[in-house]
């Protein structure tokens, strides 16, 4: 199986993000999932559940990324994802000068798989508890690393052109980061518009959305539910 044909499998969980996040296709998909996740009913759980499977994308193939870099260290470039047209991975994740961050020496593949980590407990903490009162400041947070991610995007493809040649596998990671990114906007939006509660879906009683607020932290919900009737914080 090629690189190419594998790049397809990281390519799944990023599909199954966007037919949940356009509208034409989100309710259609979202009754793949309905039985078990109640909570794709709604539009933010569709948001939410497409957030989880652009990070899962971005996370494997930064993973994907890290072992071919490693590869690549110990074999030399090698042809792992070589490729005769501009699309080659392995000069671009083989070249000694660029394949490292300049500043910590990590390869990118690993801070690939350390960024989409981080903002995967994120966003993963707020489906268990979306009333929670840290829920906008999870929101904030994954949106500030998404910016801070873009930059960074821009310096890998300015390494790309500075080498010649484009990674499929990067650019994969790159897409699942800028449309988590994307994501984190709109769920702000929702959050800050009152549109974040939805009565069908949240079945949390008033005092218990009160007890998360006071203890600050995750109360296991009583009902089925995931939600609770939005409160003003």
């Amino acid at each position: 199986m090629d690189a190419n044909t594998q790049l397809l499998f990281h390519w799944v969980p990023i599909l199954l993000g966007l037919l949940l996040l356009i509208p034409s296709t989100s309710e259609f998909i979202s009754r793949l999932f309905i039985k078990k996740w109640p909570s794709v009913s709604t539009r933010r759980g569709r948001l939410l559940a497409s957030t989880v499977m652009f990070l899962i994308g971005g996370f494997t193939v930064s993973a994907h990324t890290l072992w071919i870099h490693n590869k690549a260290s110990e074999l030399g470039s090698g042809n792992f994802c070589a490729g005769d047209g501009v699309w080659d991975c392995s000069s671009v994740i083989g070249n000694a000068e660029w394949n490292v961050d300049p500043m910590l020496g990590l390869p990118w593949g690993l801070l690939g798989m350390l960024a989409f980590s981080v903002m995967l407990w994120l966003i993963v903490s707020i489906c268990l508890d979306p009333m929670a009162s840290w829920v906008r400041n999870h929101l904030a947070y994954l949106r500030v690393i998404g910016i801070i991610g873009v930059f960074v995007i821009f310096y890998l493809i300015y390494a790309e052109f500075a080498i010649g040649k484009l990674c499929q596998y990067c650019s994969t990671a790159h897409f699942a980061h800028i449309m988590v990114l994307v994501n984190s906007q709109l769920l702000l939006t929702t959050y800050d518009q009152r549109k974040w509660s939805d009565s069908k879906a949240d079945d949390v009683s008033n005092d218990e959305v009160r007890d998360r607020k006071r203890k600050k932290g995750y109360v296991k919900p009583k009902s089925s539910a995931m939600n609770a009737p939005y409160e003003e914080e």
